[in-house]
């Protein structure tokens, strides 16, 4: 490596040092993050998520700064490998930027598990489809094959045999054993064994449920003596040996870390959402834990058993008032997850005005509504979800009006009118849709906006959500509304589409 090169790789290491350390000086450290605190408070779980996004980008561009430098250190290699390396590298880094949120911030401890199985299947696939095409000879082929059928066998014994606190070190186990026979007794190109090994790692340290920088000392010790051992045997310079284990420190230190920081952060949220809980019912952290875990559960065994109709709207309600307890919980592990937090923060950009939430539930997203100065209008079925999002305004001194019925909803709007009308889970329960969608149009102020989303039909888990049929594009159009989504909520990428339509200015 010349000087120039060096300084180059120097300026984007401490470059991204640098943003790294700006972005963590926002941060709390140590015991503070255990704190209890009274609510879970979207402005921090906002600063949380930027601060994770600065945390990430500068660990990604420090992991590429040194895959460059695997590579000018790595002597000649094939296009074939140059490509290989550079797809695996930027996997790796994008799920060290996603992936320790996506899976930390939840109340559901076996959602780590169930990814890493579901991940892998999606590798074994990767693996063998770049490896037959990049495969230059008979024997090349013969190898992907076997290496594709190791972690198939793998995966399908975790599944059944393996207990699930043995995931990270049975999976760390075996793809160490592969990875350590193409490097020690095949001519596999170093540098993509080492970004294999870097991307087994994180795998690993992702799911180990504690003692994540233990973890991560443990793997890359064993990953720096089959990266040194390779690097010997192959007569490799040591500049080539250093890069490589380089390459592994920095995957399983930035992996370890920012998955330590994600789950302090959802231990502050847990700790809010518990206290508000245990305040209201009385119930212990174990009981709450445990109706976190299966609350969906029994809500999807009570809807088969009642057996309703698809039209019989009387039915449905009385069923919704009876099991409320169960979607309290149900909801309230919702509203910890990742994706529930990134939603919510995203459609609180809409909020103007008036604001209704229509099917509240626990008011989540109208109490912060509130907070921010909206006045605001809960409405849902009467049952505990009513009871506690009531004691919760009361209790943060919110002021929140409670509409009991739609005759409630209607007079609320000749008073004032609805600016926003949000809502979100709810019309994927109820089976007259386009009866819904034109009464919550007909509450809109001029210019106002209604936002709302519509799973597509039930599923296993999920049994109580009908299956409508309705072009909601052409119905709300139909009516004058315009459509005011933009582009990412436009692309078809999920069963769970969000709407935005803007009632008419006169």
């Amino acid at each position: 490596m010349t000087n120039e090169d060096q300084k180059d790789s120097a300026t984007v290491w401490f470059g991204s040092l640098y943003c790294l350390f700006k972005a963590s000086r926002g941060i709390s450290w140590g015991k503070d993050e255990y704190i209890p605190v009274d609510v879970m408070d979207y402005r921090k779980q906002q600063e949380f998520l930027r601060n994770s996004r600065v945390c990430g980008v500068s660990l990604v561009l420090v992991l590429l700064g040194m895959a460059a430098i695997c590579l000018r250190t790595g002597g000649e290699i094939t296009l074939a490998v140059l490509i290989a390396f550079a797809m695996a590298t930027v996997a790796l880094a994008a799920s060290i930027y996603y992936t320790p949120n996506y899976l930390h911030l939840t109340v559901v401890p076996q959602k780590t598990l169930r990814w890493e199985i579901r991940i892998r299947w999606r590798v074994i696939g990767a693996a063998l489809i770049i490896g037959m095409l990049l495969a230059s000879s008979t024997r090349g082929r013969i190898s992907v094959l076997i290496a594709a059928a190791w972690l198939l066998v793998a995966n399908l014994l975790a599944r059944r045999v393996v207990p699930q606190g043995y995931f990270p070190a049975y999976f760390w186990a075996t793809d160490y054993a592969l990875l350590a026979t193409a490097l020690l007794f095949t001519p596999f190109n170093l540098l993509l064994g080492a970004v294999l090994l870097a991307a087994a790692a994180h795998l690993s340290i992702v799911i180990c449920s504690k003692r994540h920088l233990l973890w991560a000392a443990l793997v890359t010790i064993c990953g720096w003596l089959l990266v040194f051992f390779s690097a010997q045997r192959r007569g490799a310079g040591l500049e080539a040996g250093l890069s490589c284990a380089g390459l592994l420190v920095i995957t399983t230190l930035a992996t370890a870390w920012l998955v330590d920081r994600a789950e302090r952060h959802n231990a502050k949220n847990i700790s809010a959402a518990m206290r508000e809980l245990m305040d209201f019912n009385g119930f212990s952290a174990d009981r709450i834990r445990h109706l976190w875990q299966v609350s969906n559960q029994e809500l999807a065994e009570n809807w088969q058993e009642a057996a309703i109709a698809e039209d019989d709207a009387e039915r449905m309600a009385e069923w919704y008032r009876r099991n409320s307890e169960l979607y309290l919980f149900a909801i309230s592990g919702y509203n910890l997850e990742y994706k529930r937090i990134r939603s919510n923060l995203q459609v609180i950009r809409f909020a103007r005005g008036f604001c209704l939430d229509y099917g509240a539930g626990n008011g989540e997203l109208l109490l912060e509504l509130a907070r921010r100065g909206h006045p605001v209008t809960y409405y849902d079925v009467e049952g505990e979800s009513m009871k506690f999002a009531q004691g919760r305004a009361k209790k943060q001194g919110l002021a929140v009006e409670i509409a009991h019925s739609k005759e409630d909803l209607a007079a609320a709007a000749r008073t004032h009118g609805f600016d926003t009308i949000f809502s979100f889970d709810v019309l994927e329960h109820l089976p007259d849709l386009p009866g819904e969608l034109n009464f919550l149009s007909s509450l809109l102020n001029p210019g106002g906006l209604l936002v709302f989303d519509v799973p597509a039909g039930s599923t296993k888990s999920h049994p109580m959500h009908l299956n409508h049929h309705l072009d909601i594009l052409a119905h709300l159009s139909a009516k004058g509304l315009e459509d005011k989504r933009n582009l990412a909520l436009k692309l078809p990428l999920k069963r769970e589409e969000k709407f935005v339509f803007q009632a008419p200015r006169h």
